[in-house]
């Protein structure tokens, strides 16, 4: 099933095609620099999105990694799709993912019998994701195109489950972007998104990444910029965490109810692991997941992001 047999090409006034605003995970490895808001401004998601379409074959690579952050990604893939599997959907059933990257779960949710539509704002990407699904045998079951976020090319009520995995970080108006996921799920569909953690282990560890310092970051960060010439841009993107209260909130307000969470991911603690190998921020990663998986205090909600369930209300 190619993109040209796929339903809802169309935009409400935009064809899908035209330069797209989404942008999706945070690949292994890199310090971007950590906000609580995010400009809507064109430059921002032209960093954004030049930054990862110079990043494409590390997420086709990054899965497969005997690294902290392969082992991390991999959890946290295997966390949605055992979620997946609980929700019991039958055979068939329409499946949105929103930010596909390299295609890994568009094609793990194919070979489980759903018909998936594939949506990324980087047209490699794309060809990732079609190349994926050609060599899984799974072509027939997904439809891949470019889109955005904010504004889907998809009609009302129209999958049983929505995606976004590693995308509400990127996202210059995230309660915009969960508003039109809510828009194109059935009612009773359910939504499956990660949200970046404000208070993730290896950050409240970091001096410069510690939420309590942050307005300290700020201040400098403030001054720097003053410092510099003009037309000295940033060629990294900004990232957004929040609090899981922040975002029931964000659900909520777009007739979303969160049905379970839990955080996931323990990144590396120290910049420096080189002299530690990387077996140990491995073992470490397994020892404190098995410790937020029991409801440790402190620790269950010290993931690098929360993995959320949501569930659009009946009619």
């Amino acid at each position: 099933m190619d993109y040209q047999s796929c339903p809802a090409k169309r935009n409400r006034g935009r064809v899908i095609g035209e330069e797209p605003k989404l942008k999706l995970k945070n690949p292994a490895g890199n310090s971007l620099e950590v906000r609580d808001d995010i400009s809507s401004s064109t430059d921002q998601q032209k960093v954004v999105n030049a930054y990862f379409e110079s990043r494409v074959a590390q997420w086709r690579e990054v899965y497969g990694e005997p690294s902290a952050e392969g082992a991390v990604y991999r959890e946290r893939l295997a966390v949605v799709l055992r979620w997946v599997d609980e929700l019991e959907m039958p055979l068939g059933e329409q499946v949105l993912e929103i930010g596909c990257g390299s295609g890994m779960s568009v094609v793990a949710l194919a070979k489980r019998g759903y018909l998936v539509q594939a949506m990324d704002s980087v047209a490699d990407m794309v060809n990732s994701t079609r190349q994926h699904a050609d060599r899984a045998g799974v072509s027939s079951s997904v439809c891949t195109s470019l889109g955005d976020a904010h504004n889907l090319a998809f009609p009302e009520n129209a999958f049983g489950l929505v995606l976004a995995i590693g995308v509400i970080p990127y996202l210059h108006s995230p309660k915009e972007a969960l508003g039109e996921m809510a828009r194109v799920l059935k009612p009773g569909g359910f939504l499956l998104v990660t949200a970046g953690n404000r208070w993730r282990l290896d950050h409240v560890l970091d001096p410069w990444l510690c939420p309590a310092l942050q307005p300290a970051k700020r201040l400098i960060r403030n001054l720097i910029r003053r410092s510099r010439r003009p037309g000295s841009n940033s060629t990294e993107p900004l990232l957004r965490f929040g609090s899981l209260r922040q975002f029931e909130r964000w659900l909520s307000s777009v007739g979303l109810v969160r049905v379970k969470a839990k955080t996931v991911g323990f990144q590396p603690l120290f910049r420096y692991r080189r002299f530690l190998g990387e077996q140990t921020p491995i073992k470490l990663n397994r020892w404190l997941q098995w410790l937020a998986d029991h409801n440790v205090p402190g620790i269950r909600s010290s993931g690098m992001d929360y993995v959320v369930l949501a569930r659009k209300k009946d009619n």
